[in-house]
């Protein structure tokens, strides 16, 4: 496909351009002025992007991307090849509720564990979920590719995490790190590669052993587990060293605000510097990985201001929006792996 053939489609890899040349405050404004009046029916793709509600966190993320670019100011983290292919849910789900995912390269299952008291009371768990899941994640892996070892230190209490984590203090931070730390500590997984004649299952857990310590919940006033240290499975880690992703942390920062903008982001930092020529990916596959607690109707509509967030963080990604889906083209990664 031509420059100008590209040009012809509804192309977002230029939207670090006009944030590049006026900044991101007045891209922002320039670009609200064609969306919002009689003149929309002639608005660009960079400009709907620039123009929608969000378009102030997509100018402000893509401003980040080429202050990252220029002072080379990247965060090398880590994600397994497999979550780039089918993620956990981007909202809450019922307690005891199992996830399942299936996407045109994989399948997910998750199962939520279950917390047992003292008098034998059981509690189902949720599955993991939204973007405190992902984050914690991302940290996980990062750090037990890093020290190359299964075994990680969390801390006595969540602020000690919230602070490694670079995140906001606050009651509500808390309550939900620790929940979801709990969650990924307790669930199980099934990966499924091919299809019903022929495929490959992998059946393990995250975290092979957690210790924790009861804190009282001044809500509910029972005490609730804080995690301190943890060792990922050992089928989980060969898994990751074997199939590591490289991605930078402080992109995924600047799109935490949205769960599906950082899968997007870790499925293009996963795809794009593989290919060899152009791929085609219809709105239905999209729907099947990104959108499957939407419905197909909307998610085409829906699907713009995630893709817009995450293509702001990922600077060098070259992704074309056509009326059938998307078109990838070969791009460099977001980060380079560290020898």
């Amino acid at each position: 496909m031509t420059t100008t053939s590209l040009r012809a489609h509804a192309d977002l890899f230029s939207l670090h351009e006009p944030v590049s040349a006026k900044g991101a405050k007045e891209a922002v404004e320039e670009a609200r002025r064609v969306v919002w009046t009689s003149e929309s029916q002639k608005a660009t793709a960079v400009q709907k992007a620039l123009g929608a509600r969000n378009g102030r966190r997509v100018a402000d993320s893509a401003s980040q991307a080429i202050i990252r670019e220029h002072e080379r100011a990247y965060d090398l983290g880590y994600t397994y090849s497999a979550w780039c292919l089918a993620g956990l849910p981007h909202r809450d789900h019922p307690a005891g509720e199992d996830w399942l995912i299936s996407t045109d390269y994989a399948q997910l299952l998750v199962r939520p564990g279950v917390r047992i008291r003292d008098d034998g009371t059981r509690e189902p768990l949720a599955v993991p979920s939204g973007t405190m899941a992902r984050l914690l994640l991302i940290d996980l892996q990062s750090r037990a590719l890093e020290s190359g070892s299964r075994d990680i230190e969390i801390g006595p209490n969540p602020n000690v995490l919230i602070e490694h984590m670079g995140l906001s203090r606050g009651g509500p931070v808390s309550r939900k790190l620790a929940d979801q730390l709990e969650r990924l500590c307790r669930c199980t997984l099934d990966f499924k590669i091919g299809d019903d004649r022929r495929g490959l299952i992998v059946n393990e857990r995250l975290v092979e052993a957690f210790e924790y310590s009861g804190e009282e919940d001044k809500r509910s006033k029972r005490l609730v587990p804080m995690v301190e240290r943890l060792r990922l499975s050992e089928a989980f880690f060969n898994e990751l060293q074997r199939h590591p992703i490289p991605i930078d942390r402080a992109a995924i920062k600047e799109i935490q605000s949205s769960p599906r903008a950082i899968d997007i982001y870790l499925w293009l930092a996963f795809r794009l510097h593989a290919l060899d020529g152009e791929v085609h990916v219809s709105w239905s596959a999209l729907w099947r990985q990104f959108g499957r607690e939407r419905l197909l109707r909307t998610f085409r509509a829906e699907f713009r201001e995630p893709l817009s967030l995450a293509l702001s963080a990922y600077k060098a990604a070259r992704v074309v929006v056509g009326e059938r889906g998307l078109i990838l083209l070969p791009s460099p990664p977001p980060v380079t792996r560290a020898a």
